[in-house]
């Protein structure tokens, strides 16, 4: 005969057995994804990451050919600015280049923006660097930021490239920079096409080609289209300087289609196919993750967005060997820029 009481205890000793494993299965789930979204926190990684610093600023000449030469406040490296209370300990600034190939063939830097990232506090300040700024190349002499790439890539390569174009964004605005991230044009085209094109919304008719056109109003853009966009400085209002604010939402439109939830569970996989396909950079997988990740979340006025202040002038180039035109910045306002956008505690 079954005892239906011994039955009764055994069958609650199982399931007390039974909800402690999923107790328990709960307990390490929850602190699994708990360790996997600290890990992916900006703040945790960007912390934790040991320093990485590939330019200090150099002195440099006074521009004796300019109409408003630099201030010795600009040019001395040992004056720093002074640290504010809101500024992140953590805190790095970002090289972004994009070059004018199509593939290997020597380039020229056609869009420069100079980022500072604030993990801690959620910010990020961009300034974009016209391409005609004149600034001092080492070894060369004053000459258009954008031919500090193809100096050095003529004198080493890719590499040499990039360390003479950082190099001298970092003397230009007396600033450290820790990273870069470069891109080509086919490859730029390629990777948002990847994540499914980017919503942006078009404040005029932009006019390519009587035949392309992109109207007004909210789009969603391929890769194609993008790129027209970002190259376009004709038929958009300001010339170059339209060019470059569209060039800004550009990049903050990539990282919001990056993270929308259907890309999330291949995050990783997008930014390994981008390093592939388009990118050359200073930056690891997960410190690319991380940074992708600090965009979530992310508003309008999490951004801050400037531009060189100066005039048009012309002035001798030491590479063409005759005067050229040049985008002079303004040296009292970029000062004043340097101290509100890259504070640095030192």
């Amino acid at each position: 005969m079954i005892d239906s009481e011994a039955v009764k205890g055994a069958l609650q000793m199982r399931n007390r057995w039974k909800y402690k494993v999923f107790g328990l299965f709960v307990l390490l789930t929850a602190i699994g994804i708990g360790i996997g979204l600290y890990g992916l926190s900006p703040q945790w990684h960007f912390r934790s990451a040991a320093p990485h610093v590939l330019a200090l600023p150099q002195p440099v000449p006074v521009d004796e050919d300019a109409s408003d030469p630099m201030p010795v406040s600009i040019l001395d490296t040992s004056i720093s600015p002074s640290p504010t209370t809101n500024d992140d300990t953590n805190a790095f600034n970002v090289v972004l280049i994009g070059t004018d190939s199509w593939g290997d063939e020597s380039s020229r830097a056609d869009s420069i923006m100079v980022v500072r990232v604030m993990p801690d506090s959620r910010k990020v300040n961009i300034v974009s660097v016209p391409r005609d700024t004149r600034v001092y190349v080492q070894g060369v002499g004053y000459t258009k930021i954008n031919h500090a790439h193809s100096v050095g890539e003529a004198k080493g390569g890719n590499q040499q490239g990039t360390k003479t174009l950082v190099q001298a964004v970092s003397d230009f605005l007396n600033i450290p920079v820790h990273h870069y991230i470069k891109a080509n044009l086919a490859g730029v085209s390629s990777f948002i096409d990847k994540i499914g094109g980017i919503d942006l919304y078009i404040e005029q008719d932009v006019t390519i080609t009587p035949e392309i056109v992109i109207p007004q109003g909210d789009q969603h853009l391929d890769g194609q289209h993008a790129l027209f966009l970002a190259r376009e400085r004709y038929s958009v209002s300001g010339g170059d300087f339209g060019r470059q604010i569209e060039q800004f939402r550009i990049v903050r439109a990539v990282a919001r289609q990056l993270l929308k939830p259907e890309h999330l569970p291949d995050l990783a996989g997008l930014i390994k196919s981008g390093r592939r396909d388009i990118m050359d950079t200073s930056f690891t997988d997960s410190d690319l993750i991380s940074l992708a990740w600090l965009f979530k979340g992310m508003d309008t006025d999490d951004f801050t967005y400037e531009q060189i202040p100066g005039k048009d002038s012309y002035g001798h180039d030491p590479l063409v060997g005759s005067d050229v035109y040049y985008w002079s910045a303004d040296s009292a306002e970029v000062l004043s820029m340097r101290g509100r956008l890259f504070q640095m505690l030192e």
